[in-house]
């Protein structure tokens, strides 16, 4: 509940950030449970308009279904389609939301609406060489997701995608160890192991200046934010964790494969950290400082 205060008091210092902050304040207070809290920030979000009070029409649709109000939930979501909101995200988060909740048949109408909304230049980025991580494309992956659980077959738009990502996973297959969908799992050694990293394994770990190290992860994920990757998961992983690790399954810590098992069990146990925290938490590199003064700075070159 601190943190959620903590965020919702940055209204005045960052009005030019008013919905993303209202939209992140609102997650807070519902994570904790304070429903009233979070529906009042989300509604003030809603008057915003544009994508930001789309996207508080979604997050309000999800506490509404959460307190079982679904009525008002489904209402929620209807007046987002009478806002005829340029912006595909509003309409793709819908449809993700009702792809959880396991209604795959509403899912599709707004994943269908989501695709409509998008422009020919992000339709374009599809067929770049990495398009398989646009925006577009993660959309219409989506698409075709709900279309198959449904049993529907395969349009010109569905086969579109699987060519998309038959080369993701060739790129995915050579680069790096598989990783679950829709997610994107990176290793980590936070500030105070990169000392004993590289002093215990120097081919692995090969720059000692943590700061460095910390920018350029950053800029990374950031990248990767923009190229449409949707879930960032950060591992942290230490020196000793490895070690134990490694002895217990006799494993080789310079392996990837012991370290990508490795990097599983540390999700397992709920030690991950989801990318970007939020602005007041603490940083994920392990400063101690607040994200916001820290990797998260706005002017990070």
């Amino acid at each position: 509940m601190a943190l959620a205060a903590e965020t919702e008091a940055e209204l005045d210092r960052y009005p030019d950030q008013r919905g993303e902050i209202l939209l992140e304040a609102a997650a807070l207070w519902h994570d904790a449970e304070e429903h009233d809290r979070a529906i009042d920030l989300l509604t003030r979000a809603v008057a915003l308009g544009g994508e930001d009070g789309g996207l508080a029409r979604v997050s309000m649709a999800e506490v509404l279904f959460d307190l079982a109000h679904d009525a008002e939930a489904w209402a929620q979501l209807d007046a987002l389609r009478q806002d005829r909101i340029a912006s595909p995200a509003p309409y793709h988060l819908a449809a993700e939301l009702l792809e959880e909740r396991g209604d795959d048949q509403q899912a599709l109408t707004w994943f269908n609406i989501a695709v409509s909304r998008l422009t020919d230049q992000e339709m374009a980025e599809r067929e770049t060489e990495f398009g398989y991580l646009s925006y577009a494309d993660n959309i219409i992956s989506g698409r075709r997701r709900v279309r198959e659980a449904l049993g529907l077959p395969a349009d010109e738009l569905d086969g579109s995608v699987s060519s998309a990502a038959d080369r993701a996973a060739e790129l995915a297959r050579a680069l790096t160890p598989p990783i679950p969908p829709r997610e994107m799992r990176i290793l980590f050694w936070p500030r105070a192991e990169i000392p004993r990293a590289h002093e215990t394994w120097p081919q692995l770990v090969e720059n000692l200046d943590t700061d460095t190290y910390a920018t350029g992860r950053e800029k990374e994920n950031r990248e990767l934010a923009d190229s449409g990757i949707p879930r960032i998961t950060m591992v942290p992983l230490t020196v000793a964790k490895l070690v134990e690790y490694a002895a217990r399954t006799g494993g080789d810590p310079t392996d990837s494969e012991t370290r990508q098992a490795c990097i599983d069990e540390i999700v397992s146990e709920g030690k991950a950290i989801s990318w970007p925290p939020p602005r007041n938490a603490p940083c994920w590199c392990g400063s101690a400082t607040k994200y916001k003064k820290c990797c998260g700075r706005p002017t990070l070159g």
